[in-house]
């Protein structure tokens, strides 16, 4: 098996849907209502051409690979939350269900840390949907909630938890070494 994080390509934009739109079908499956995510996955098509923008013009995007094949990424940059505005963020971590829990999401976070910090950020905030039985994984690397952040998608009210890692220069060195 070879597994390469690297940077996402415009090529990649359909792929990056797709894992978006599977890792929500799985994991958000008993937490947003399933018109909501039956409605995500009709919309595939309509969303790669946002997607290929946002690979070209905002360059933020890593995908992990697993033999070729586009199996997770990750999206980074300045917090979009008016509460935290000096902080890096991470936009969005996911990785298909049948690839998980063999590192690829520790290695995209990681990846999504490193250019934080290369863009001089000290500090990273990120939001998990309440109920994302996930959040351990963030609370290994030292991850913290905050505060909460509520917002509707349709008519749906999504409560998330803000999640604060504070000196990522420290995280990114202790769990980069770590086996």
């Amino acid at each position: 098996m070879k597994i390469v994080v690297r940077k996402a390509e415009v090529k990649d934009a359909r792929d990056i849907v797709i894992v978006n739109t599977y890792t929500w079908a799985t994991t958000y499956k008993n937490l947003i209502p399933s018109k909501i995510l039956n409605d995500k996955l009709s919309r595939i098509d309509k969303v790669v051409p946002n997607m290929k923008r946002i690979i070209e013009e905002k360059n933020n995007i890593f995908v992990a690979t697993v033999d070729d094949k586009v199996v997770g990424f990750i999206t980074y940059g300045k917090s979009n939350n008016d509460n935290y505005p000096n902080v890096g963020e991470i936009y969005a971590l996911y990785v298909l269900k049948e690839y998980q829990k063999i590192g690829l999401g520790k290695k995209l976070f990681l990846k999504g840390i490193e250019e934080l910090i290369n863009l001089n950020y000290q500090d990273m905030i990120l939001n998990v949907l309440k109920g994302n039985k996930n959040i351990d994984f963030y609370e290994r690397f030292g991850g913290k909630q905050i505060d909460i952040k509520e917002e509707y998608l349709d008519d749906t009210l999504l409560v998330e938890y803000v999640m604060y890692f504070k000196n990522l220069s420290k995280i990114y060195y202790e769990f980069n070494n770590k086996k």
